[in-house]
């Protein structure tokens, strides 16, 4: 007998008999994995997807459970229409068919306010700098004026009474004032201007004092005397009666002894008005008056 011929094909043999038992060891692995995972995974089963919108997060989140899907929140955003913690959208949507242990995407209404970092809107003007806070979701309540050369120029920016630096976050909505300037040194609240033509330089000054203005600039249409200074009037003021000023700002006025002579010459050589209204000059035309003197 050939022992060595014999030996041979024995270890053949094992190592044919071991490869086809590691492959039957896989195929029954692999059978027995896939029919684990669709145990598992459910596979082929689909539910009908819930309408969560509108339900808050924790009802919604429920109610995904309830059909065998995952609530998962991916995003959130700020809006007044809704209460706070609302779904507001969803992703599949209502009605459709999906996978069991599929997520339920949605969309919620925060439950916080958003925050917002403050812009700087330091010496821009007022109606910029309330035009852009708005634009961002702040609302500008009151606008506060502090002595200062500019008008209108911001100044600070104040919540509840305290000053706000530029980058500060605080809440959307939130209710912002704007300190300005009021384009004098001492003023710090409006008042109107009032009419002052047809009144003595004397008279003048006291309606101005009464509104917390003082008088600026004077000057005479012709070389007044001793005389006759107490009989001229004003013509001509700027600003324009009515006008928006601020306590202890300045008042120019031109003084004339012809009031009606000037204003019967200018309305004749503006088209002419009838007598009885030359005294009552138009807003508009007052305007013309000033370019004209100032």
């Amino acid at each position: 007998m050939d022992f060595k011929l014999l030996n041979t094909q024995s270890k053949g043999g094992f190592v044919l008999l071991n490869v086809l038992l590691a492959i039957l060891a896989s195929i029954i692995f692999l059978v027995l994995f896939y029919g684990a995972m669709k145990i598992y995974t459910d596979h082929g089963v689909e539910v009908e997807v819930p309408n969560v919108t509108g339900m808050l997060v924790e009802e919604a989140e429920t109610m995904a459970e309830s059909v065998g899907m995952e609530l998962t929140i991916v995003d959130s955003v700020y809006t007044t229409k809704v209460p706070r913690g609302i779904v507001i959208k969803q992703t599949p949507p209502s009605l459709s068919r999906a996978k069991r242990h599929r997520p339920l995407y949605v969309v919620i209404n925060a439950k916080c306010k958003r925050r917002i970092n403050l812009p700087d809107v330091r010496n821009v003007s007022s109606r910029q700098a309330t035009a852009t806070l708005e634009a961002m979701g702040l609302k500008v309540t009151n606008i506060v004026y502090q002595p200062h050369e500019y008008r209108d120029l911001v100044l600070n920016v104040t919540l509840n009474g305290k000053k706000l630096d530029p980058g500060t976050s605080v809440e959307e909505g939130s209710p912002i004032v704007l300190v300005v300037g009021s384009g004098s040194k001492g003023g710090t609240h409006n008042v109107k201007v009032p009419d002052l033509r047809g009144k003595t330089l004397e008279e003048a000054k006291a309606l101005l004092e009464e509104n917390e203005l003082v008088l600026g600039a004077f000057n005479y249409d012709e070389q007044p005397t001793e005389e006759n200074v107490g009989k001229f009037v004003v013509y001509t003021q700027s600003p324009l009666k009515g006008s928006d000023a601020i306590d202890g700002d300045e008042v120019m006025i031109m003084l004339t002894r012809n009031l009606n002579q000037k204003l019967q010459s200018f309305y004749e050589s503006s088209g002419g008005v009838s007598e009885e209204t030359i005294i009552e000059t138009p807003a508009a035309d007052q305007d013309s008056i000033d370019d004209e003197w100032f």
